[in-house]
């Protein structure tokens, strides 16, 4: 019974104390200036357009006069929208710490593709077919798409490959380009060789890829890649080589 009333007092105590803590903490907290900013980009994969530094700089170019505001009138909610407007930026989340510290964290875009248009200018494009201006400089390669992409109505069948390309080490390392032709099906242009592969539609991609990976793996050798101008996989199990 006494231990049950001695944990019954330290309970009131901290349900009393604590409140007090915390808004005592508050207060002065709120009584801070803000000194330094610290940015960081949260999904820091290789296809970065933007690192911690660059978002930084971003983030004290758009709100010039942040440092030697009190923390509590830096309007974070309002802040994030103004980020999360920019076209690279996906998601952000800004927060304080103690000495007036505003982290800001952001998961930046990723694009999938970089699409060429007639008229020689481009844009990124991630997989929802969000556009990233090509101002922002890409740090490593994504394929490069072009052709009758605007009329394209299989946009989705565009981005599984992209994606599929993007997510394998070989195609990666393999595929440049996709080009879309007048018929809208896909043709691929590998880095090595003279040939281009006319994959067709997006049906049966996997086993489009598959097929391929065999031919470029077990069959063709570094002498034969410049002997065709076509390889076709355009239908169903088949690969047909069509030389020069």
């Amino acid at each position: 019974m006494k231990k049950y009333i001695v944990r019954l007092l330290v309970t009131i105590v901290l349900l009393i104390y604590y409140p007090i803590v915390m808004s005592f903490v508050n207060a002065e907290h709120s009584k801070v200036e803000c000194v330094d900013v610290v940015a960081r980009v949260m999904n820091n994969t290789s296809d970065m357009l933007i690192s911690n530094s660059e978002l930084k700089k971003m983030v004290l170019r758009e709100f010039t006069n942040i440092k030697g505001t009190l923390l509590d009138s830096l309007h974070l909610m309002e802040k994030e929208t103004v980020l999360e407007s920019m076209p690279v930026i996906e998601k952000c989340e800004m927060y304080t710490t103690a000495g007036g510290v505003l982290h800001v964290d952001v998961w930046q875009r990723e694009p999938i593709m970089r699409v060429f248009r007639p008229n020689g200018s481009s844009y990124y494009m991630d997989a929802t077919l969000h556009r990233i201006p090509a101002n922002y400089e890409m740090r490593t390669h994504v394929v490069i798409v072009n052709g009758a992409v605007n009329i394209l109505q299989d946009t989705k069948g565009l981005v599984d490959i992209c994606k599929y390309i993007r997510e394998d080490k070989f195609w990666r390392a393999t595929i440049e380009q996709i080009y879309v032709n007048d018929n809208l099906e896909f043709m691929l242009v590998p880095r090595v060789g003279n040939h281009v592969i006319e994959f067709g539609s997006s049906e049966q991609m996997e086993d489009k890829f598959r097929l391929l990976h065999r031919l470029y793996t077990e069959e063709f050798d570094m002498l034969e890649w410049n002997l065709y101008k076509k390889v076709s996989v355009k239908f169903q199990g088949q690969i047909i080589c069509t030389k020069r």
